[in-house]
């Protein structure tokens, strides 16, 4: 290896120490203007207004001066003094007249003091210093649409069109802005062109196109279905969930692939189905999650959402595919009762006795209580009266007392059904049907209310209908309520006649009565399916006129706009 000369290794040194001289100012540099920085906003939120200006005036000092401005435009506005900042801002533009951050703090100041023809001149200046660029047109645009004001933002994208060629690179504000003018097609398609290139816009999308009116819905709907992106095809099942159509949501977006991150989109859509009770569209989603990534707790737990959904059946086949992956332990503990829930709600009490008498050494005594009022539901539901009564040998407590309740209900005996169902464990829709009758009549035995209790409980809605309209008789001090049932049985079997002569008759015989406000919705619902719009449109409006003080005025005025819109169409 050579030797370096003297005056070689003086020229190499002499480079590096330049370079050294150079390039040190710069990190001390920003190291200074951190400092200021933080100490300005520190001071900003210790409410030190004042020392706070004097902080960002620093930071301005420094050398950054968008961070600066921004800060003193915060502080002025908690001082209620805005225009202070103007002084600033004119300083500031005259060195850098085209700074972004500067502009849009001139133009949202000018606004906040509600000098609007000082803001459109200020746009005007800076749209002449950068002809070209959609900056000013996206930034005054934004701040108008933010405002409401959506006749001047679609001005301004007009001039940005006719000034730019086109609005490509403002794909952003032309959908907000024809969502705020009510354009929801239009906004639809102008979001599905911006997620084409951002797709962070999904959550934004969402909340802009939720607010469509349910007539404009099909429309957005036609839209994003058109679009074979994947963004589209999220955002549409995110609306669905959020417009109560759960299950169609699900099928939005059932076909992602893992390469359309469908997997955390799965889990995102089926834990907000479960927190709005759409649990069948949970269990959709979770039984799609464990088909691509096995695993006993998600299937488990589309099990329970199967079973809580009324589908029992299918939980059944998701408990087969996680029970051979779990240890004895967690069978006992999270699969057992799941079984228990399902054979129980099909009416297979024997089957769910004999899983509970196989593990019962392992039980402690209120597990088997529990489960013993449970196979008492099972045979109930299996129409084995008496066998519910032996399955609760073994319970005690209160879990006696409401499920023998029940049994005293079925049986007619309403005196011992109003006492035992007093505190129930659980509010369920079968809780409060019960309770709504034993609080509406005197009675303290109705043979027929409990045989129509007991066939709807049984599956037989046939017979429950006209049970529940027998009882009406036996019953006139609750005799509204329980024609109500009846309706609700009928129109749920599709007798759309029967129904509508059980309607008639409330609204007839019992025209102050709280279902008769309910019996004229439903009408019109049933009218509107049947393509009777002015009939149901009369029905809608005898309600509103009628009941005005009904807590189901509100749902029939959106469903009285959504019939006349539809009609206009």
């Amino acid at each position: 290896m050579g030797r370096v000369s003297g005056e070689a290794i003086r020229s190499v040194l002499i480079l590096v120490v330049g370079v050294a001289l150079q390039a040190s100012p710069k990190p001390v540099l920003a190291q200074a203007q951190t400092a200021a920085a933080n100490r300005a906003f520190d001071l900003e939120q210790a409410g030190r207004l004042r020392d706070a200006i004097a902080a960002w005036r620093q930071v301005i000092a420094t050398g950054l001066t968008g961070q600066g401005v921004l800060g003193l435009e915060r502080v002025f506005a908690q001082l209620a003094q805005d225009d202070s900042v103007l002084p600033t801002l004119d300083s500031l533009l005259v060195q850098t007249p085209a700074d972004k951050i500067l502009r849009a703090v001139q133009l949202r100041v000018l606004r906040s003091l509600g000098r609007e023809r000082d803001a459109r001149a200020a746009f005007d200046e800076w749209v002449k210093l950068a002809p070209h660029d959609p900056v000013p047109y996206r930034e005054y645009a934004g701040q108008l649409l933010a405002d409401g004001r959506a006749a001047a933002a679609d001005t301004v994208l007009q001039q940005a069109s006719a000034s730019l060629g086109s609005t490509k690179a403002l794909t952003i504000e032309v959908a907000e802005l024809r969502a705020a003018l009510g354009l929801w097609a239009a906004a639809a398609a102008a979001w599905r062109d911006a997620m084409t290139t951002e797709e962070y816009l999904e959550q934004t999308v969402v909340y802009s196109l939720q607010a469509a009116p349910i007539a404009q819905r099909d429309s957005v709907r036609a839209v994003l279905r058109a679009s074979p992106a994947a963004s589209s095809k999220k955002v549409l099942g995110t609306l669905e969930l959020q417009w109560g159509a759960a299950r169609d949501g699900w099928r939005a977006i059932a076909a992602l692939t893992a390469a359309d991150s469908a997997f955390d989109t799965w889990n995102d859509f089926a834990q907000e189905a479960e927190r709005q009770g759409a649990w069948l569209a949970a269990r959709d989603a979770f039984a799609a999650m464990n088909r691509l990534r096995p695993a006993p707790s998600t299937a488990l737990r589309a099990a329970s959402s199967a079973i809580s959904g009324g589908e029992p059946v299918s939980a059944l086949e998701l408990i087969a595919s996680a029970r051979s992956q779990l240890q004895p332990t967690a069978i006992r503990t999270q699969v057992l009762p799941l079984q228990i829930r399902a054979l129980t709600q099909l009416g297979r009490a024997a089957e769910a006795e004999a899983l509970v008498a196989r593990d019962s050494a392992m039980l402690d005594a209120g597990t088997r209580r529990a489960y013993a009022r449970q196979i008492a539901w099972g045979w109930i539901r299996a129409g084995q009266v008496e066998k519910a009564r032996a399955s609760l040998a073994g319970a005690s407590g209160d879990d006696e007392d409401e499920v023998g309740a029940w049994i005293a209900l079925y049986d007619g005996d309403l005196a011992k059904a109003r006492a035992g169902l007093r505190h129930p464990t659980e509010t369920t829709a079968e809780i409060v049907t019960a309770m709504a009758l034993l609080s509406r009549t005197k009675a303290d035995s109705s043979r027929a209310a409990g045989a129509a209790f007991l066939a709807l409980a049984r599956g037989d809605s046939a017979q429950a209908a006209t049970r529940f309209e027998r009882a009406a008789d036996e019953l006139p001090d609750a005799a509204p309520l329980l024609l109500a049932l009846a309706a609700r049985v009928q129109s749920a079997r599709h007798q759309d006649a029967p129904a509508i002569a059980i309607w008639r008759r409330i609204l007839t015989q019992y025209a102050t009565a709280p279902e008769a406000a309910e019996s004229d919705l439903e009408w019109a619902r049933t009218l509107r399916r049947k393509g009777d719009i002015a009939g149901a449109v009369d029905h809608l409006e005898h309600l509103i006129l009628t009941y005005p003080q009904s807590a189901l005025v509100p749902q029939a005025r959106r469903e009285l706009e959504a019939v006349r819109m539809g009609n206009a169409q």
